[in-house]
């Protein structure tokens, strides 16, 4: 019976053992899972950051854009209806020149005609 109780002493120690070394392995998973999730949430907070500032440098860029192209359109805008007034001045111009030409026509008199003539090169 000695022996007997030997061996279920030694038995009862090797479990004690593997018990702690078991209870040191979840602890350690323990650590291992609380340092991935410190890790994990730090990774994301720093994304997060880093996408925010990369948000923020494209908005940036997109105002410096539109802003470029909206410059870009009033001043094509302006020269183009600079052009369209210059050509409207010219067409009305040339439709009193026309008119003025076409009641010319129409005088009988030689001496009147030659001063409307005068008139019209001056």
């Amino acid at each position: 019976m000695d022996s007997q109780k030997e061996a279920l002493q030694r038995i009862i120690s090797t479990l004690a053992n593997k018990n702690d070394e078991i209870q040191n392995f979840i602890d350690t998973l323990n650590q291992t899972l609380k340092g991935v999730q410190e890790n994990s949430s730090n990774v994301l907070s720093e994304l997060d950051e880093e996408f925010d500032s990369l948000y923020s440098i494209l908005d940036d860029v997109k105002e410096s854009m539109i802003s470029s192209i909206k410059q870009e359109q009033a001043r094509k805008s302006q020269e183009l209806q600079s052009q369209l007034s210059q050509c409207n001045s010219a067409l009305e111009n040339s439709e009193e020149l026309l008119e003025f030409a076409t009641r010319s026509l129409d005088i009988k008199e030689a001496e009147e005609f030659s001063k409307v003539q005068k008139k019209s090169t001056k």
